[in-house]
């Protein structure tokens, strides 16, 4: 786990929407794809603050929803970077539900989210060394290494043979 000496602690990024009727299904849920991309969004600004440049998503790990999320919700979705490679950073982001007016907060998901961070040319651009100051810090460190390696071996290992549609 030895980083160079430029290390640097991760900050936590809040974001919160309200879930309106465009953003759910005919049931009232949101759609998953529309969490996706508020989570994306959440997680690629913690990135991009954490390293001080442009990035882009370059892998997301499977999301499991354990609670939906209503039309006329608030999300709360918290981002953080966990991990840190040579380029690329992991970011785990966690949603919450909040009920309007009750302010009830629930745990709904939690998603991680790979970034490399690119110059101007869209080329891979080095990053400062997450410091990993606690045990939790530690723990995470671990959990964001191996989506690391996960999103890796996916990149190198070949593609379904399938039909066209």
């Amino acid at each position: 786990m030895e980083k160079p000496s430029k290390a640097k602690e991760s900050t936590e990024v809040t974001n919160s929407e309200l879930v309106l009727p465009p953003h759910t299904n005919h049931y009232g849920n949101i759609f998953g794809g529309t969490l996706v991309s508020f989570m994306d969004i959440t997680g690629g600004l913690a990135a991009m603050l954490f390293c001080n440049e442009e990035v882009v998503t370059a892998s997301i790990e499977a999301l499991d929803f354990k609670t939906p999320i209503k039309q006329g919700d608030i999300i709360e979705q918290k981002g953080k970077v966990i991990y840190t490679g040579k380029t690329s950073m992991v970011v785990s982001v966690k949603v919450y539900r909040i009920e309007k007016f009750t302010g009830k907060k629930e745990f709904c998901c939690e998603g991680y989210f790979v970034y490399v961070a690119i110059d101007e040319k869209g080329n891979p651009k080095s990053i400062p060394a997450l410091k990993i100051p606690t045990e939790v810090d530690k723990e995470n460190w671990e959990i964001g290494r191996l989506i690391k390696n996960r999103a890796l071996s996916r990149q190198e290992r070949p593609s379904a043979k399938t039909k066209e549609f």
